[in-house]
């Protein structure tokens, strides 16, 4: 009698992208992404490496020495405001949280160990994770006409942007969104973000410094100030859907899913939108939402169909 065999059956690829986490297939996704928004900028418009994989503008590029904008020792500073920020938010150069960060998510006890261990949880939180999903779909519905990416990390942190959206028809730079994760007992939270786009409209606008504009046909990186906010929201429940079908279909037509919530967050820009329009803005706001109106038109006739 032959002996059984204790070699394991292969696993398949189908198992094993099962066994994937929400945030391990959005990494993917968002890594597709970019790749796509990198090739298209480089073809229509010769600009190297626009974003990062994470689908974030890269800000070391818009250094002087880079062909950018800006005194590389700007740049310089504001990645360590950025880097202080998360060593202030982590508490990463106390012994104790040193210590914890080791114990709990495996990291090597030391204060730039515990940072990147803090940068990563930071990531595959819901919140963040919301983020991506949002940005993957808006990309997936509009990459023929608009040009997504996350804003860059100095950006997110200093102005609170999480996205920009360029038209490439007008050149406009149409929106940024702050996107939340809303669950049922969340409700309360909505009229805190309406108030703080109203606040932001009312002040002129939010500004992206490391921000991207059409000038002369040509994509350059560029300030940009006045810019319309809006927020997002995409409800938990939702998320892990959205997430395998981006993973699975990223490629492929839009799922009845991801339309529905495609419209979902254009008729909340339109509403917010209105909601604006009725308060006693700036002119140059004022501007910025009439301009608004051309882009606002395409996306709702990409909703609908």
């Amino acid at each position: 009698m032959e002996g059984i065999s204790m070699q394991k059956a292969p696993v398949s690829q189908e198992r094993k992208e099962s066994k994937k986490t929400s945030f391990e297939k959005l990494n993917e996704v968002m890594a597709r992404m970019s790749r796509e928004v990198n090739s298209m900028v480089k073809e229509q418009y010769d600009m190297e490496a626009l974003v990062d994989d994470a689908g974030r503008i890269r800000a070391e590029l818009y250094a002087k020495e880079e062909g950018g904008i800006y005194e590389g020792a700007e740049v310089a500073d504001d990645q360590e405001i950025v880097d202080g920020l998360d060593r202030h938010n982590s508490s990463a150069d106390d012994p104790r949280v040193q210590e914890f960060y080791k114990k709990e998510y495996g990291a090597d006890g030391t204060a730039e160990g515990t940072l990147a261990k803090y940068r990563e949880r930071k990531e595959a939180a819901k919140s963040n994770q919301a983020e991506v999903a949002i940005t993957a779909l808006l990309h997936k519905m509009l990459k023929e006409r608009f040009l997504v990416v996350r804003a860059s990390t100095f950006d997110d942190y200093k102005h609170g942007m999480d996205n920009l959206i360029l038209d490439r028809e007008t050149g406009a730079v149409i929106c940024a969104f702050d996107e939340v994760i809303r669950n049922e007992g969340d409700a309360g939270k909505t009229p805190v973000k309406l108030e703080k786009i109203k606040k932001a409209a009312l002040k002129g606008g939010n500004e992206a410094k490391y921000g991207i504009a059409l000038k002369d046909d040509t994509l350059v990186r560029s300030r940009l100030r006045n810019v319309p906010v809006f927020y997002l929201s995409l409800e938990s429940k939702d998320l892990n859907a959205l997430t395998n079908d981006l993973t699975n279909g990223f490629d492929s037509d839009a799922t009845a899913l991801e339309q529905a919530l495609f419209a979902h967050l254009v008729n909340s820009i339109k509403e917010q939108k209105d909601i604006l329009e009725k308060l006693p803005l700036p002119q140059v706001m004022k501007n910025k939402l009439s301009a608004f109106e051309e882009s606002l038109g395409v996306l709702e006739g990409v909703a609908s169909n």
